[in-house]
């Protein structure tokens, strides 16, 4: 990338003992950096993909044997998609189906396996082009000057992307599928490679993007494979930032909507550069205890970024004077001028320091509406990713709190609020869960809500509430008015149900919410009952709803809830 795309993450699994035991979690550092990008072989080389070579003893150190091939689905579905990279890349296979890949590839020492020269620029950018080539159909050219992109870690970032977008597209009803609309993003900084843009387009017909760049170089690159995929070229456009003088263009906005004729975007996404200055990149490479083992092909007008610093125009109160969390600061600054005219701002950082210092800074401006995710697919070097928003609607748990499971426990404190939580458990099977969805309904029938839909046949609803309408205090307004509490008038038992009638000023309603009842985490003989926040900016209002509702269901059965009372903290699970 350009002045804008930061340093790539490693593309190489982490190593495996001779014993064939799992490796060790690396531990963080007191900075929180050594882990995630401690030094320049962690962010300027080509970021090494999750390594595995068939054929090879598993006491080879670093080789496993390899499981049965991935067979692709004739549609390619988002789970797929998602679960692309979930295991280790298979260099003989990915050899099999691209000779230019099995030209770079080297016999194990050991014998009867293959590996990856990591320190061959040429043999990394080999595999980036083969992965984009075979898992994707795309074809580029990556020059030897500029960074090469980690496949799997940037198409990461895209899942997650997805995910967000996806789990707050339908304001009315979350439930559905993701709406027909067109979706169109920014790519900060799109770099040579023009990675994040093809990969977005390639996975998603109805995205199409704009990308950015001021370095000229990394410009001709990007157009030249956009070039190279002609079918996606109507959806992508190119735009040079960096025609006036350095100094100019350092101040223009990242977000130019007014001078690309835009109204609005979907989102942003930039991967910045890590470095602050040259003299950080080389002092963070000199603290390294071991020698850099891959291929360094980055340009610094890609790895580092001086930024304003503290002062005016400056970032200053995020202390900082350059690097990600400048250039993050930056846009942080300008969504605060443009705000909802893009639905999702959203950055690629590389340390854990960084992340605390912009949550920090989200905070301190009132931006309550964040999500955080990590990215490690099969890799030691980590990436977080942070996204913000001034809508109302709230993404699902895979999207607000993908980085959940890989938090160290003292910095959890980072993540925003669950947006879901278990209302009840009962044991059984089917017929558990037809009487715990009966229940669920007759829980929220006395409630007036703004809106509601019950879908029978997925045992699913969707409500919206203007205010607190389950608290004692509204029972008690009610009563003192003479009116007795009118149930949902639209409540029914078809399986075909349209998407709830909007409110006229949707804005006005502080509380949206599904619930569901489904098959619990102890399979087919649980039934359990879900919350899942949908829209609003007061998390205690969704947790008052919540224990409301959890309270009704132990009523109503005579019985404590099963496990409810527990907000839930993992990621797992639909994003609908």
């Amino acid at each position: 990338m350009a002045s804008h795309r930061g340093p790539g993450p490693e593309q190489r699994g982490t190593k495996r003992k001779r014993t064939g035991e799992e490796p060790e979690p690396t531990a963080f550092g007191d900075d929180n950096d050594q882990h995630d990008a401690s030094a320049a072989e962690a962010d300027c080389r080509c970021a090494k993909a999750p390594a595995r070579s068939s054929g090879s003893p598993a006491s080879d150190v670093g080789i496993t044997s390899s499981p049965p091939p991935r067979v692709a689905p004739a549609a390619k579905d988002d789970e797929y998609w998602r679960t692309l990279y979930s295991g280790e890349l298979d260099f003989r296979a990915l050899g099999q189906r691209d000779p230019a890949f099995q030209a770079v590839l080297k016999e194990s020492s050991s014998g009867g396996g293959v590996h990856l020269d990591f320190g061959d620029p040429a043999a990394l950018v080999q595999l980036t082009t083969t992965l984009l080539r075979v898992d994707f159909g795309l074809r580029v050219e990556l020059p030897a000057d500029r960074l090469c992109p980690a496949v799997p870690n940037r198409h990461s970032y895209i899942v997650w992307l997805k995910d967000l977008l996806d789990s707050t597209a339908s304001p009315w009803y979350p439930d559905a599928p993701p709406a027909e609309k067109k979706v169109v993003g920014l790519d900060v900084g799109t770099g040579a490679s023009l990675i994040y843009p093809l990969l977005g387009c390639a996975q998603r017909p109805d995205w199409s993007f704009v990308a950015t760049d001021v370095d000229a170089a990394s410009l001709r690159s990007a157009r030249r494979n956009l070039d190279l995929n002609p079918a996606l070229r109507p959806r992508i456009r190119i735009v040079d930032r960096g025609t006036p003088p350095a100094a100019a263009a350092a101040a223009r906005p990242l977000v130019p909507l007014d001078e690309l004729g835009l109204d609005a975007l979907d989102f942003v996404m930039t991967n910045p550069p890590f470095y602050a200055s040259a003299a950080e990149l080389a002092a963070l490479a000199a603290r390294k205890d071991r020698p850099p083992s891959g291929a360094c092909t980055g340009a610094p007008v890609e790895m580092v970024y001086p930024g304003p610093g503290p002062g005016p125009g400056g970032i200053d109160d995020l202390a900082a004077a350059g690097g990600e969390v400048d250039f993050v600061g930056r846009l942080l600054d300008e969504s605060l001028a443009l705000r909802g005219r893009v639905r999702w701002y959203t950055a690629m950082l590389g340390r854990l320091s960084s992340v605390e210092a912009l949550v920090a800074a989200l905070r301190r401006r009132g931006v309550a509406n964040y999500a955080l995710a990590t990215f490690s697919p099969g890799a030691r070097t980590r990436r977080w990713a942070l996204a913000w928003s001034f809508g109302a609607a709230r993404p699902c748990a895979r999207a607000a709190r993908a980085a959940a499971g890989l938090l160290p426990p003292g910095k959890r404190a980072l993540l925003p609020p669950p947006p879901e939580a278990t209302l009840a458990t009962r044991p059984g099977g089917a017929g558990a869960r037809a009487r715990l969805a009966r229940r669920l309904r007759a829980a929220l029938a006395p409630l007036r809500l703004a809106a509601w839909t019950w879908d029978a046949r997925r045992a699913r609803g969707v409500g919206y509430a203007a205010a607190n309408v389950w608290g004692r205090a509204h029972r008690r307004r009610r009563e003192r008015a003479g009116g007795a509490v009118r149930g949902n008038s639209n409540d029914n038992d078809d399986d075909d149900v349209a998407p709830p009638r909007a409110p006229e000023h949707p804005s006005e309603c502080a509380l949206g919410f599904s619930v569901a009842v489904a098959r619990g985490a102890g399979g087919e003989e649980v039934a359990a009952a879900v919350a899942r926040w949908v829209q609003g900016y007061d998390h205690a209002l969704f947790e008052s709803f919540a224990e409301y509702v959890r309270r009704a269901l132990a009523a109503g059965e005579g019985e404590g809830g099963g496990e409810g009372g527990q907000v839930d903290e993992g990621t797992e699970g639909s994003c609908a």
